[in-house]
């Protein structure tokens, strides 16, 4: 991986991060993502979009967004609202070397030692282990730290691919190497308060 291609994986990160916080907006035609390679309705939800994007600093690499209507601002005609993203999802490819877990987690402000689940209640730790072992791959989740100039919490999963120990060969990675970021806007307290 060039340095290059590093800056342009945190770039992407952090705004992603800032678009899902509410921090910035999200204009598909001009974004850091990429150029549009597929904008098709969203299964399931009413006036939404799922974008993918071509970047390229990672011809290969899978970046997705979904856009639905604002729940915290429902209309009577959903398609005509407020749009907002919920997830962004990055798979890379090839999977980036040299990045690792801590880095990651000072680059997105995320909180360590637990994590929310779907129902909104908080877990303890951010190692999910492997699952399958023999697969390799090593999920971890979390919060995003509270900002005072975000408003909504994020989700945050990383998954890498752990070293083979049983691989001696030289060009095999000795460490981790990133697959996968899914960040997705939280709106468990805003399922609460209707349930109230």
């Amino acid at each position: 991986m060039t340095d290059a291609q590093r800056d342009m994986a945190f770039r992407i990160l952090t705004t992603a991060m800032a678009i899902l916080r509410d921090d910035q907006p999200f204009d598909p035609a001009h974004t850091i993502f990429g150029r549009i390679l597929a904008a098709h309705p969203l299964r399931g939800r009413v006036g939404g979009m799922q974008y993918s994007f071509v970047n390229p600093a990672f011809p290969r690499t899978q970046i997705i967004l979904f856009v639905v209507p604002d729940p915290a601002a429902p209309s009577a005609d959903r398609t005509k609202g407020k749009q907002v993203v919920t997830h962004f999802t990055i798979r890379f490819s090839p999977l980036l070397t040299d990045i690792n877990r801590s880095t990651l987690e000072d680059l997105l402000h995320v909180d360590i030692g637990y994590w929310i689940d779907g129902n909104g209640e908080r877990r303890p730790g951010n190692d999910m282990g492997t699952t399958p072992p023999q697969i390799r791959l090593h999920g971890y989740r979390y919060r995003a730290s509270n900002l005072p100039t975000s408003r909504f919490p994020v989700d945050v999963e990383f998954a890498f691919g752990d070293p083979d120990p049983n691989d001696p060969a030289p060009d095999e990675p000795k460490t981790p190497v990133l697959m996968d970021v899914l960040l997705s806007r939280d709106y468990s307290a805003l399922k609460r308060q209707h349930r109230e």
